[in-house]
């Protein structure tokens, strides 16, 4: 890589501008991550803001505003990086990609989440803890869990005359007929979540925060679901400046390609996940956050997975079954079991959840890692 930067053509400039290729300057690299940050910081300014508004105006809850508008938002990004995998013939790296981006959402980002606000509880005088009602877990919690099982359960077998890169039938895969039923899965989630939002707007209390009254309703709509479209622009596009250009600075420094897939790619699809929710506990919002990260588990696992075991018949590799499927379900129990008598997810509940992440990656790595 080339320490000074190099004329490009318009076409090149547009690629690097949106992150799809990285330059050949390590200092235009550093800018780039810069650039990628800011996008991100102030993308996830406009997304949260405007994501609590849409709440407040529809009269929904904000952990049923996250699982749905919010988590399709921010999930985006690995339904286009697993079905471009699959439509290259690497459907193994589709269902890591999903996978991963679930132990990634719950370990990682739920539970720095949950010491950060633990932190910052401390700083305000407030109580400790991401709040999770009882709603929460039986409803989407239970999708999210019943998801992350039968995904699993499908994987155990080899039907669907899935092949594997190398051409061979595959040990373990996921048919289309098991991706029919996992999209009738994501089908009750969706319907499940609308009667929920359609029955909140009769229950809207007079502790509840009012909607603000505006002269041009019309108008205050537009400029509000335009700043939530823009900010989530803004985090995705952010968040493939800074992964790419990461990549290419870590390669530059002779960093290992593991513990740049390890580090800089598991957490880069799962950035704006990560940053919807560190901004959410940030402002006090979070249910918004911990909403977001249930309806990405379950679109990841239920739409992504399925969507692209629909184009073909997906190869498992072993690593899913043995460890990626089991772990994702240790982490769905954990976040669900620890957070059920107290109503939220404690400091101590979030070092354990990031525990066993940490522990995941470091069999992940010993164990499969050559």
């Amino acid at each position: 890589m080339q320490l000074l930067p190099l004329a490009v053509e318009p076409i090149e400039f547009l690629r690097l501008i949106i992150g799809l290729d990285a330059p050949a300057s390590i200092l235009i690299s550093l800018l780039f991550i810069a650039l990628g940050m800011l996008s991100i910081t102030k993308g996830g300014d406009l997304f949260t803001d405007s994501a609590v508004e849409i709440a407040r105006l529809t009269r929904v809850p904000p952990v049923i505003i996250g699982a749905t508008i919010v988590s399709m938002s921010t999930t985006f990004p690995e339904l286009m990086v697993s079905v471009t995998s699959t439509l290259s013939g690497k459907g193994d790296l589709a269902v890591g990609n999903a996978l991963g981006s679930c132990l990634c959402n719950i370990g990682l980002i739920i539970g720095s989440c949950a010491l950060l606000n633990g932190f910052l509880a401390r700083k305000r005088n407030t109580e400790s803890g991401i709040p999770v009602s009882r709603f929460t877990i039986v409803g989407p919690g239970s999708f999210m869990l019943f998801s992350g099982v039968i995904v699993w359960l499908f994987s155990l077998f080899s039907t669907g005359d899935a092949v594997t890169q190398n051409g061979v039938p595959a040990e373990f895969a996921i048919a289309r007929w098991q991706a029919a039923l996992l999209l009738c899965v994501l089908a009750a989630y969706i319907l499940f979540t609308l009667r929920v939002a359609l029955s909140s707007r009769h229950d809207f209390g007079e502790d509840q925060e009012k909607p603000p009254q505006v002269e041009n309703v019309i108008t205050y709509y537009f400029k509000l679901v335009s700043a939530f479209f823009c900010g989530a622009c803004l985090v995705i596009l952010g968040s493939k400046l800074l992964v790419t250009n990461a990549v290419q600075v870590a390669r530059y420094f002779e960093v290992s390609e593991l513990l740049i897939g390890l580090t800089i790619l598991a957490v880069g699809t799962s950035l704006p996940e990560y940053t919807i929710s560190v901004l959410s506990i940030i402002k006090g919002h979070g249910a918004l956050g911990t909403g977001n990260i249930i309806g990405a588990n379950v679109l990841n696992i239920t739409m992504v997975i399925a969507t692209c075991a629909l184009i073909q018949p997906l190869p498992i590799p072993k690593q899913t079954v043995l460890l990626d499927g089991p772990v994702v379900i240790l982490l769905i129990l954990a976040m669900l079991g620890l957070s059920w008598r107290r109503k939220q997810i404690s400091p101590l509940s979030g070092l354990i959840l990031l525990t066993i992440y940490v522990c995941y990656l470091v069999v992940a790595t010993l164990w499969f890692g050559h």
